[in-house]
């Protein structure tokens, strides 16, 4: 059962399915409704009803059959194995872990329902529809070990994107970011912004080629904040072509994940993931102490989307 604290916005009052509509818009009000009456939500343990005002403190616990989670992508390959860790190649369809909408169908759970492990644990994380590759820990133990390495800043990564319009040379993004400040309930709260006040975040974008109205860019992080690379690209007014959020208004993202519009990119037609990829990871393995690196090119991965051919061909 997935489970969420609720804390109030500022001091307005929220019943129940207000805030499902609000918190979780991928699900209709209709839905909502039609969950709470089937008795698949609770409200601290018990039955709820929706109109039910909130307060701060409350958990909100949902019971969601797998079949009823949205389809993933289980492509995925397995680059290296041994008794503490695994290193994969994941789809540009599948989040890492449980979040939001999805709670059975992500990464770790269908590699323990492919291979049988018993517990896989998280090190880092990769967007739903960012492709390529991360490092996941068969104990909690190396977990920690790996933890630590990503954040003391040990681990390299690479990536390499498709970025809309030109990026003629190769330039360091020095802005900080932060979590917007949502000043209406209304308002996306996933999204990243610029801002002074915000972490120091550094980004490398070195463009490799230009076709068809496309920069083909890789891309080295100095830092690991939220949505780091998208939120650069948007600031260099190229964003990362299939982005649903960056570079789009808070009602197109809306609307987009609701499904009321397809993800149509301009004359580049459906895009229907942000091409972005990991295609780059370098660390100390957690019990050898050797230096490990992997790799592997996006050109198979975005090479499903006929706008691509021209900048991937050669």
């Amino acid at each position: 059962m997935q489970q969420f604290n609720y804390v109030r916005f500022k001091n307005e009052k929220e019943t129940v399915l207000d805030f499902l509509c609000r918190r979780f818009p991928y699900q209709t009000r209709e839905g909502w409704q039609g969950a709470i009456d089937a008795g698949t939500l609770m409200l601290d343990g018990e039955p709820t009803d929706g109109a039910l005002t909130l307060e701060t403190g409350n958990k909100i616990g949902y019971q969601r059959n797998q079949e009823d989670e949205p389809a993933i992508d289980r492509a995925h390959r397995v680059l290296f194995e041994d008794e503490s860790i695994l290193v994969v190649e994941k789809s540009g369809n599948i989040p890492v872990v449980e979040s939001g909408k999805y709670y059975k169908n992500t990464l770790l759970e269908v590699l323990k329902e492919a291979y049988g492990y018993p517990k896989l644990f998280q090190v880092h994380r990769l967007d739903r529809e960012t492709s390529g590759l991360l490092v996941i820990a068969k104990t909690a133990e190396i977990a920690t070990l790996m933890g630590k390495q990503f954040a003391q800043g040990q681990v390299r990564k690479k990536y390499q994107a498709l970025l809309v319009g030109e990026l003629p040379e190769e330039v360091l993004v020095d802005q900080p970011i932060r979590k917007v400040k949502a000043t209406s309930p209304d308002m996306v709260r996933i999204r990243q912004v610029i801002h002074p006040e915000g972490k120091t975040s550094q980004t490398r974008f070195i463009p490799l080629k230009q076709a068809g109205g496309l920069t083909l860019v890789e891309i080295e992080l100095y830092t690991g904040r939220t949505h780091q690379i998208r939120v650069h690209a948007e600031f260099l007014g190229v964003p990362v072509l299939g982005d649903k959020l960056y570079g789009q208004t808070d009602q197109r993202f809306i609307s987009l994940l609701k499904g009321d519009e397809e993800p149509v990119f301009g004359d580049f037609g459906l895009i229907d993931r942000q091409l972005l990829h990991a295609w780059w990871l370098q660390f100390t393995h957690p019990v050898t102490g050797e230096t490990v690196t992997f790799e592997n090119p996006c050109t198979q991965s975005f090479a499903a989307y006929p706008c691509t051919a021209d900048i991937l061909a050669g």
